[in-house]
């Protein structure tokens, strides 16, 4: 997105004469939009974060939009359906500042095919369309309004209104409610993580810092097991015992040839020390319910292995699921990467043969940066493929997308994304999940730490740059 930001400030700098500038440290492009051009409009671009072209969706949706590299402040934003009447969107701070209106679609049934055209469109404050993007979703009818109302977490006003047809013209203002689903999943906060322990140890002389790291400290976070554990099935079951009826967020983070040694190497020594290791984890998780993330970059990242080395690897994650989903009560996410990675289709095939049949779904984006909308984009082409297995989406560090040529490792001016919830709008997207504890290095580059070690002045940054 920074890249992007970029791109489109020098355009419009260097062939337009518009006016801008960029706040110091922060990447935000603020530019002067009094004087908006058809040459300004022609290098204008709506994103559409959510609904993305054909997307199914059900319920209450929330329609989410910006223009690239512009402050939201600068500009109005409308969606409109069936070149019907346009709908205002309003400011949202949620994540990475964008507009949006919360739109119950359960009433649009005019369209016998239950496809429809929503268009956004931006305009200036003086009233010129600055953009507009068009783009189909799907309503199916026997399944309408089955998906909750999101929850901001906030007291921003959004758009609330119903639809009896595409010549609405009015709409109301709300306040979304604090909950939203009886169902909704009651996901674990870590008393003691690492963050807590260093917003504790900031709390005396630097207080101020530590009111920011309690936004990490404070938010469900997922806890990684590795051969770093003495004992595998005692230490699994301190964990869950402390979630005392939460739900906690297991990563399983030890398949042999790990990261093929690279920042992350390790891994365990041998197939039957993994699977020793997998049903210590089955012990210690018992018949308590737990979410399992199984071995991230395990099935992106084995190109590096021999063509026998990747049959054992996917062997081992297939028993692993089988041994995990012993008890109804583990949710088994086998990690599928990020959308940068591979193809659709190179992925769907390898998580076929590491049982994602027997899996609850799968993960993505785990570590990355990679924006909400573009995994969720990726991850509804490769449930397709999977006969419509849902996934989850690692949120932790994606408020502002992908760094530049799609840094991975401690790259900087990122932001906190979504914050962790299973209310996500969308049937497919069991939840929004920090499944990276933000403010934990990546590896020894950027000036970082070695893997998973505490970086407080990076979790400062993130949280800084976040707007919740």
């Amino acid at each position: 997105m920074i890249a992007n930001l970029n791109l489109n400030l020098y355009k419009i700098k260097m062939f337009f004469l518009v006016s801008a500038f960029v706040i110091s440290g922060g990447g935000l492009a603020i530019v002067n939009f009094s004087n908006t051009s058809a040459a300004v409009k022609n290098q204008a671009t709506v994103n559409n974060w959510w609904p993305t072209d054909n997307a199914i969706i059900t319920g209450t949706q929330p329609f989410q939009a910006v223009i690239d590299g512009w402050g939201i402040d600068k500009y109005d934003m409308f969606w409109s359906v069936d070149g019907g009447a346009p709908q205002a969107m309003v400011n949202s701070y949620l994540g990475y500042p964008h507009k949006r209106a919360d739109v119950n679609v359960t009433p649009w049934n005019w369209q016998t095919s239950n496809i429809y055209r929503v268009t956004y469109t931006a305009k200036s404050r003086s009233g010129a369309e600055i953009a507009a993007k068009s783009f189909n979703i799907t309503i199916p009818h026997e399944t309408a309004a089955v998906i909750p109302a999101l929850s901001t977490g906030t007291s921003t006003p959004v758009v609330s209104e119903s639809l009896a047809a595409p010549s609405a013209t009015t709409s109301t203002v709300a306040t979304m409610p604090a909950t939203t689903s009886s169902s909704s999943v009651n996901l674990f906060v870590d008393p003691n993580s690492q963050a807590k322990q260093a917003a504790n140890s900031l709390r005396a002389s630097r207080p101020a810092d530590a009111a920011l790291i309690d936004k990490i400290a404070n938010s469900p976070t997922a806890k990684w097991f590795g051969g770093w554990n003495g004992n595998m099935q005692t230490d699994v079951n301190a964990y869950v015992t402390a979630a005392q009826g939460a739900t906690p967020v297991l990563v399983a983070y030890n398949i042999p040839q790990r990261d093929c040694g690279s920042y992350s190497a390790g891994g365990a020594n041998s197939g039957d020390d993994y699977l020793a290791w997998i049903r210590g984890m089955a012990a210690g998780i018992g018949s308590r319910n737990a979410w399992v993330i199984l071995e991230p970059d395990a099935i992106p990242g084995m190109d590096c292995l021999t063509t026998t080395d990747q049959a054992t690897r996917l062997a081992l994650l297939s028993q692993a699921v089988s041994i995990l989903s012993q008890s109804n009560s583990t949710r088994i996410y086998i990690d599928a990467g990020n959308p940068g990675w591979h193809p659709a289709g190179v992925i769907a095939d390898r998580l076929k043969a590491a049982n994602i049949a027997a899996a609850d779904g799968f993960s993505l984006n785990v570590s990355n940066f990679i924006a909400t909308a573009d995994n969720v984009t990726f991850g509804q082409t490769l449930s397709a493929a999977l006969s419509g297995k849902p996934f989850v989406v690692d949120t932790s560090r994606n408020g502002l997308g992908a760094a530049p040529a799609n840094a991975w490792c401690n790259p900087d001016g990122r932001a906190l994304g979504n914050q962790p919830t299973s209310d996500t709008g969308n049937k497919l997207v069991d939840a929004f999940l920090w499944i990276k504890t933000p403010g934990e290095s990546d590896g020894a580059c950027n000036g970082g730490p070695s893997a998973g070690t505490w970086w407080t002045e990076y979790a400062l940054g993130l949280v800084r740059r976040t707007q919740f």
